[in-house]
């Protein structure tokens, strides 16, 4: 169908079920500016997930960014002795999302597990899909990691997704009417999985300056054993890194 066809539903409307049902993936986070294609420099994450068990294990950039990251080695560079950390591996259990800070497990803000995943949890934009609204309509085809795919492009409605899904979803800030109708673009396999999904949490902002949360999958079926820490393996973050960094001090002595 092309984009002067009309409306679209059937495919995206159960797309982000589908794609659930699918079980585990690997998968790709990032935060893009101004479009919906993520670009090498925009990654934030990268790894599996557990999609029925709402868990996800990744490498992740500290510095919301790969190109954010290097831009401020870039800037700090005359000190070699203020080096940055790379990437630190991250578990993100529902609501919940634990750090490893040299090989002791820290979390912020922890809560109740089965709660709904924070806009900042790579997995957020799948959640955000359940709640495609009757709008969509095919861009056309579109490979994805060498994977033929085909684009749509609609909107979200995250009350919509709230009601959806047993956890509900946590939205972004800005109006409560432009939560209704977030922009999006999903691409969709031969299978009707998605391959990537990008929302546009800032949907009030310029273009040029409005977010997208992007998230890519694929390898289905993967092996994923992720498992969160247990409450007796969580450090407070104050003591996660005071450790930390007493024992890199120790090391440089």
């Amino acid at each position: 169908m092309s984009p002067a066809s009309g409306p679209l539903f059937g495919p995206v409307a159960d797309a982000a079920a589908r794609t659930t049902a699918a079980g585990t993936a690997r998968l790709l986070a990032a935060w893009c500016t101004g479009s919906p294609l993520p670009e090498a420099a925009d990654r934030r994450c990268e790894g599996v997930a557990d999609l029925a068990a709402r868990r996800a294990r990744v490498s992740q950039s500290l510095f919301f960014t790969d190109g954010a990251t290097a831009d401020l080695i870039a800037r700090r560079g005359d000190d070699p002795g203020t080096g940055l950390p790379g990437d630190a591996e991250m578990i993100y259990d529902g609501a919940n999302a634990y750090i490893r800070v040299a090989g002791r497990w820290t979390g912020f803000f922890l809560a109740d597990p089965g709660g709904p995943r924070g806009p900042n949890d790579p997995l957020w934009p799948l959640d955000a899909l359940f709640g495609a609204s009757g709008d969509a309509v095919e861009i056309g085809p579109e490979a994805v990691r060498g994977v033929p795919a085909t684009r749509y492009r609609l909107t979200v409605d995250l009350a919509r997704a709230d009601a959806a899904l047993p956890a509900g979803v946590s939205v972004p800030s800005g109006p409560y009417r432009s939560l209704r109708a977030l922009p999006a673009e999903v691409w969709l396999d031969g299978s009707s999985l998605a391959r990537r999904i990008s929302v546009n949490s800032e949907p009030t902002a310029t273009g040029d300056a409005q977010v997208w949360s992007i998230v890519e999958l694929w390898d289905f079926g993967v092996v994923a054993d992720i498992t969160p820490p247990g409450p007796g393996e969580v450090l407070a973050p104050a003591e996660a890194y005071r450790l930390a960094e007493e024992e890199s001090s120790a090391r440089d002595a």
